[in-house]
This record gives structure tokens, C-alpha cells and sequence, in this order.
């Protein structure tokens, strides 16, 4: 395809990022209206009125198309690694493939009938540029769940799992800090954590991932999952939340146990009461209706869950002390994880265990 006139130029794939790379850190693209206008229409053969979403690490647009339509159109930040790009998108055309009504974005071919292009940015960066289905619904985290919902929740990751578990890309065995089997690289960071107590736990909790839970994990189902089941990337049918419409954000993909990925979405779900578990139990009810859990998995469950937490407060103490200024935006999931992980230690792993098989055993009697 030939550019046009004012468009950057299609540039040949460059190198791959560094496989550890803090995307955070790194600006979006600067893309313009005028300019996300131009690649619609030069690269897809669309228009209409684009608005422009707010992102953490790439440059998205809403556009809605002249003949009523919706989609999302985004230039994907040049720092990502190139094969993490292309694994994601992979994933999401295999969906389609095998679970059509699955609700995730749907990969739009371009006009030469690719699932992407490559732009050169105004800095020499080669950036993928992608049109994507728009998925319309009310964030999770932002909308009051009914009981019903976490079943719904359940099933619905079931399904995106069995739907991946055909799929495998050369770049997802990429060392992601957000995969929990990574736990270990933790390390480094804890100094972040200015709670001597906090700091304290986390260590021992480290040092029982290393001793007790790392060599367990070599032994569970593994395979691509999305990693990041949490309500921020889950989409609802309305402020009042009775039924999952969607979900987004495959940006956290990786090859690691299933457990892992399954105890990223219940550590979320993990409540400050008398029933720490009973949302857990909720989603598991669904979850295991569809993909039934084999004993050491649930067993680990609890662990994993609290390593999560260890994750997400560890990566947010280095990652604030290192951009005050985003601090309160880093931090924003701080507080709900530090709730999960005492919640879990004041009940215990062993009752912790006992009230997920309680639930499951419920479900699946």
C-alpha cells in the first residue's frame, strides 16, 4: 500500500524491546485527531467522529462510523515488545475462531488485508497500529454487583481459558513481573515497602513461594491466559450489575499455570468480613461448572491469591517511589490489596482451602 500524503511512512518490524521494560514509564504516542483520521481511513476505509480515550501506555480512539458502527481504533506504544503485540493479537483472531460469541474485541483486517499496520512515529519509533470492535458496557469497578453476578463472572472465565487453551505464540513465554510464578523477582523491590511490618510479611511470604509453592507450580495445568481477570478490565450491563458483557485489556497474556490466572480473578473478589470467601465461592461455583479444578490447584488457590497481593503492593511502592508525581494513579489498588491479603492471613489457608472446596462441592455436587 502506497502512504499517503502527511501519514508516516510503513516501516519494516523493528527489534523486539527488552523482555522487562516498564511501559508505564513511557509517554503514549503522540497521535492527533487529524492524524487517527487519516489512519482510519488509509488503512481501513473508514470514518466518522473520533474521540480520543484516555490510556496509560497507548494512543486509543472511539470512532463512530458514519454508518452507525463503533470501533476502537489504537497505536500501540513503541516500546512494547513487538512480539507481545503480535501474540495478543494472535490470541484475539483465534477467539474468534473458536468462540465467536465470546465477548472480547474482534481484530479488523486492513485494507490489504493484514490484522495490522506499522506507522513511523515522528521520532524514528515504529509503532502497530490496530482496529479493533468497540465494546460498549459499564466498568466492573465501577458498578454495584449483585450476588448473581460472580457465578456469571466465573463461567465467563472459564470460557475465554478454554477458548485459549488451543493457542500458544513464540513471545508468551515472556517474563511478565505480573505473572505470579515470577513471584520471586520481587525481591529487589521490597525495600519500596516503607511498612517495616508489611515488608516483614511479604519476605516470608516470599520466602514461602520459594521453598513450598514455586516447586508445586512446575506440576499444574499451564497454558496462554489473560492474566488479568480483574474489574477494571471486565465490562457490565449497567451501573447495577447482574450479567458480564465483556472483556478487555489482553495486555498482561502470558504461558503460566492456570491457577495463576484463575487466583488473579479471585484475589479481587476476596472480602473484609465474617466470609472473606464468599465472592470467591461465588465465581468458583461458575468457573468449575465449565473447567472442573484438579485438588492441587484449589489447595494452592489460597497462596496464590495472597502472592498476587504481594505483587500488586510490592510493584506499586517501587513503581510510586520511582514517579511520585503518578503516585495516587499507581497506588490506586493498594488499599483493596492490602484488605485481600490480611483477609486471607486472618482466616488462615487451611480454612481458606476448606471454604473453596465447600463452594465448588456445592456447585458440583
Amino acid at each position: 500500500m502506497s502512504v499517503p500524503a502527511g501519514l508516516p511512512a510503513l516501516s519494516a518490524p523493528s527489534k523486539a524491546a527488552p523482555a522487562v521494560v516498564d511501559l508505564l514509564s513511557h509517554d503514549a504516542p503522540e497521535v492527533s485527531l487529524d492524524l487517527a483520521a487519516d489512519l482510519a481511513r488509509d488503512f481501513y476505509g473508514i470514518s466518522g467522529s473520533i474521540t480520543p480515550l484516555s490510556a496509560e501506555k497507548d494512543a486509543n480512539f472511539h470512532i463512530r462510523l458514519e454508518t452507525g458502527g463503533e470501533a476502537l481504533l489504537k497505536v500501540t506504544n513503541a516500546v512494547e515488545d513487538r512480539g507481545v503485540t503480535d501474540m495478543q493479537t494472535a490470541a484475539l483472531l483465534h477467539l474468534a475462531a473458536v468462540d465467536p460469541d465470546l465477548p472480547v474485541q474482534r481484530i479488523h483486517q486492513t485494507l490489504e488485508g493484514a490484522p495490522a499496520a506499522i506507522i513511523t512515529g515522528p521520532t524514528g519509533d515504529a509503532h502497530v497500529v490496530r482496529l479493533m470492535s468497540f465494546l460498549r458496557g459499564t466498568v466492573l469497578s465501577g458498578a454495584d454487583p449483585a450476588p448473581d453476578l460472580y457465578p456469571t463472572l466465573g463461567a465467563l472465565l472459564a470460557r475465554l481459558t478454554l477458548g485459549l487453551r488451543g493457542f500458544f505464540h513464540p513471545a508468551a513465554g515472556h517474563v511478565l513481573q505480573w505473572d505470579i510464578k515470577q513471584a520471586h523477582r520481587l525481591r529487589p523491590m521490597l525495600d519500596a515497602i516503607e511498612d517495616g511490618e508489611l515488608r516483614a510479611r511479604l519476605t516470608a511470604l516470599l520466602d514461602r513461594f520459594d521453598a513450598e509453592i514455586a516447586p508445586r507450580l512446575a506440576a499444574l495445568r499451564a497454558q496462554v491466559v489473560h492474566n488479568d481477570f480483574n474489574p477494571h478490565n471486565l465490562l457490565v450491563d449497567g451501573p447495577n450489575a447482574t450479567m458480564a458483557t465483556g472483556i478487555i485489556d489482553f495486555g498482561d497474556m502470558v504461558h503460566t499455570p492456570v491457577a495463576c490466572d484463575l487466583a488473579v480473578a479471585c484475589s479481587y473478589q476476596v472480602l473484609d468480613g465474617p466470609d472473606p470467601m464468599a465472592r470467591v465461592g461465588r465465581l468458583l461455583e461458575g468457573y468449575t461448572r465449565l473447567m472442573p479444578l484438579e485438588a492441587e490447584e484449589i489447595a494452592l488457590l489460597p497462596d496464590l491469591m495472597r502472592l498476587r497481593h504481594a505483587t500488586t503492593l510490592t510493584i506499586g511502592a517501587w513503581r510510586a517511589r520511582r514517579y511520585p508525581a503518578n503516585a495516587p494513579y499507581i497506588l490506586r489498588n493498594a488499599a483493596a490489596s492490602r484488605i485481600g491479603l490480611d483477609a486471607i492471613d486472618r482466616m488462615g489457608i487451611s480454612a481458606a482451602q476448606d471454604a473453596l472446596r465447600a463452594a465448588i462441592e456445592r456447585a458440583n455436587p
